[in-house]
């Protein structure tokens, strides 16, 4: 099976964990980093590689801009489908699209002060079309203001 592309899978998870801002004290507006590890069950791993874990791909991790009132990164090829917010705990759920298919994701995040961590199952397209489910886990991090554009 075709591995799906890291990009789509850390957008998929910063896109879902990052639209839960809705007032400023809850998400700390700035640059944030965030690390992103995703169990990929048997079936639908790709050969083992140098960089390649027993049960897992290797760590991703981004940063991204955050700003309270618009706290999600552009990317075009997802779609937010639901979000529900409660203080510094958010619900996602959202569909990407990648050449294999489309990456189904649905998780809770809690932010706290500078730090953020979550959870999230990713349905992936898997061998002949079946969907396979892959869980995560994400961390985040405040690194402080935005860069100057």
């Amino acid at each position: 099976m075709k591995q799906i592309p890291q990009g789509i899978l850390l957008t998929v998870l910063l896109a879902g964990i990052t639209s839960g801002a809705r007032a400023a004290e809850e998400i700390k507006g700035g640059k944030w980093q965030f690390t992103t590890e995703m169990q990929m069950p048997s079936t639908a791993q790709a050969p083992p590689g140098p960089q390649a874990r027993p049960g897992g791909n290797p760590p991703m991790t981004r940063t991204a801009c955050i700003d309270p009132a618009h706290p999600i990164p552009a990317e075009q090829q997802c779609k937010l489908d639901n979000v529900e917010r409660s203080g510094g705990n958010v619900t996602w759920s959202m569909t990407c699209n990648s050449p294999q298919g489309q990456v189904q994701s649905a998780g809770s995040a809690r932010y706290a002060g500078e730090t953020m961590e979550a959870r999230l199952t990713a349905r992936i397209p898997g061998p002949n079309g079946k969907p396979v489910d892959a869980p995560g886990r994400i961390t985040g991090r405040y690194l402080g203001p935005c860069d100057a554009k």
